[in-house]
């Protein structure tokens, strides 16, 4: 296997013809081919391999895990999710055969600045939402959901795309390749190893929603902490403050703050176009001209209020033709009666009564504490004689220890008798060296850029241990690589003269021994820390992050660090660059 490109290649004995690749990533390539002899157009995928890629045993097991996944994704089943019609391996690659999907993808449409309207928007996002619903009751998490996964094909939208779904175990932490979408993955799939469920993929759909009805790219999740997310009504004042609402809310940083599902997101929206606002202050000026009219009777407390069919009555009358009325109605006044009054005065007696019992007892309790004191302060003073203790002799330290006998010399013979001769020294068993560090000197601070003119580049971090296929799939081919007898290195630039990291592999190629990463003094401290935490096996600590921060701003050259059987450093290089080493 390899990764030359398979344009013109024949597969399934003529089944399939391969005709133009659409596009690659890190994990895989897709091709249009044809299919005969029916002439149909469909989208073949297969995994992307570099020729140096991992072993057999490897190549077996995500053989295995890519024929599970398309299995599964086949069994979804759904109007708006490209149809999955064959998987097959061949010369020991696997491919899997999907539906053409005409059209253009919703990123085509709505970037730069070219809203949707909230209607139409709405329309493509509920059915996107069905279909994830489906993907999840499958077990399964896209994990990439955005507007160029996104298919629009007249009023239908089709989810295409699921190179990077995972199986769904909610509720638990799971070990993934790392492959963000900025502006629409959560922070959570910045980290290998992190809590995901349905959640995951809420946020994606969420930014989709927020990017179609504003035509702006949502704030990447991790950046958020120091660039606030603008609201979607401050770009797009026609929407509605439910929408926006709904938006915010599947956008919520911390998992557990989001909707846990995507029905109970979907709740959170409201009709196409409506205005709840709007609706309810009409609602509410409908309900005062409809209240009954209020008639204040005198001798009645302000603000008493007939029954609706009096007040039509009344209301229909002429305020002379009211008196009569209202003197018919108006109460007589009465005074208080005797016996109200006669339980009045045994009341203020009872409290008078009770008041006057207090004030005795507590002047009968103060005139005991006094005559106490008195006698307590006449008792005449007693002094206690003084006690002399003997004098007691102590003994004379010398005549206790026994006087000291000088030793007498042992023979030579005796010696070698009693004490063991002492073993030849052996030389210590040579212990491996450790590999050499290949960013230590990178970076040039004459031109590298302070804001960089990339936009925000992802920098994964891998940690030891890490197969060589993983970080393949997730970065592709190296800038630069170089092999030896010992060990075999790969440097990628991502992000030329403010970032790169290197990976040292064992002699084989297999597998990760030393994760390097290098930073411009100005890069965003969040990616370097995701990057940090990467490296680590998301098993960083407050302290190690702490020290990054340190070393970022200047207040040390250099800090060292143990986590978990990895040591590592963080430190300034040669030129000023941030440098980062686990092994």
């Amino acid at each position: 296997m390899n990764s030359a490109n398979l344009v013109g290649t024949s597969l399934q004995n003529g089944k399939y013809v391969i005709e133009e690749e659409l596009g690659r990533g890190g994990f895989g390539v897709t091709y249009r081919a044809v299919r005969h002899p029916l002439d149909q157009v469909v989208v073949v995928k297969t995994l992307y391999w570099p020729e140096s890629s991992s072993r057999k045993d490897q190549q077996a097991q995500q053989l295995k895990q890519f024929e599970a996944e398309a299995r599964r994704l086949a069994q979804c089943q759904h109007p708006n999710i490209v149809n999955v019609t064959d998987f097959f391996v061949e010369a020991g690659r696997p491919y899997l055969v999907m539906d053409f999907i005409p059209g253009q993808p919703l990123s085509a449409m709505i970037f730069p600045r070219r809203p949707l309207g909230e209607d139409l928007a709405l329309q493509y996002i509920r059915q996107i939402a069905s279909a994830l619903q489906t993907v999840h009751g499958q077990g399964l998490l896209h994990r990439d959901v955005k507007p160029q996964n996104v298919m629009v094909n007249g009023a239908n939208a089709i989810l295409i795309d699921f190179g990077i779904a995972r199986e769904l175990s909610s509720g638990q932490t799971q070990t993934h390749t790392n492959l963000v979408s900025e502006g629409y993955a959560p922070l959570e799939q910045y980290l290998p190893k992190a809590r995901r469920s349905a959640a995951s993929d809420v946020y994606g759909l969420a930014a989709t929603l927020y990017a179609a009805v504003t035509g702006e790219v949502p704030v990447a999740s991790v950046l958020r902490s120091h660039q606030p997310l603008t609201p979607p009504r401050q770009l797009n004042r026609d929407l509605s403050p439910s929408l926006e609402q709904a938006i915010l809310q599947g956008m919520a940083l911390e998992l557990a703050q989001r909707p846990q599902s995507i029905a109970t997101w979907l709740t959170m929206l409201s009709a196409p176009g409506a205005s709840p606002t709007a609706s309810s202050r009409r609602g509410r000026q409908q309900a005062s001209t409809t209240q009954p009219t209020q008639v204040v009777a005198p001798g009645r407390p302000s603000g008493y209020g007939l029954n609706r069919d009096d007040t039509r009555i009344v209301a229909a009358e002429r305020p002379s033709d009211l008196t009569s009325a209202q003197s018919a109605v108006r109460p007589k006044r009465q005074g208080p009666g005797i016996f109200k009054l006669f339980l009045s005065l045994m009341l203020l007696g009872l409290l008078g009564g009770l008041g006057f019992v207090g004030y005795r007892v507590y002047t009968v309790a103060r005139q005991a504490v006094d005559n106490v004191r008195e006698k307590t302060a006449n008792l005449p003073e007693i002094s206690l004689p003084e006690v002399q203790l003997p004098d007691v002799a102590l003994p004379d330290l010398e005549e206790i220890l026994p006087e000291e006998t000088d030793p007498t010399p042992e023979t030579d013979s005796e010696v070698s008798a009693d004490i063991e001769p002492e073993p030849e020294p052996t030389t210590p068993p040579p212990t491996a060296a450790a590999p050499p560090l290949i960013l230590s000197n990178s970076g040039n601070p004459n031109t590298a850029a302070p804001g960089g003119g990339n936009g925000v580049v992802s920098v994964p971090g891998f940690a030891p241990g890490t197969t060589a296929t993983a970080i393949a799939n997730r970065l592709g081919s190296p800038t630069r690589q170089s092999a030896s007898p010992s060990a075999t290195t790969a440097v990628y630039e991502l992000d030329p003269n403010r970032a790169s990291v290197a990976y040292v592999y064992d002699a084989g190629g297999t597998t990760v021994q030393q994760a390097e990463a290098v930073f411009a003094p100005s890069y965003d401290r969040l990616i370097m820390r995701v990057a940090l935490a990467g490296m680590l096996d998301g098993q960083s600590t407050r302290e190690i992050e702490t020290g990054l921060e340190q070393v970022r701003t200047g207040q040390v050259e250099r800090y060292p660090f143990e986590q978990n059987g990895l040591t590592g450093s963080i430190e300034r290089n040669s030129n000023g660059f941030i440098h980062i080493y686990v092994r």
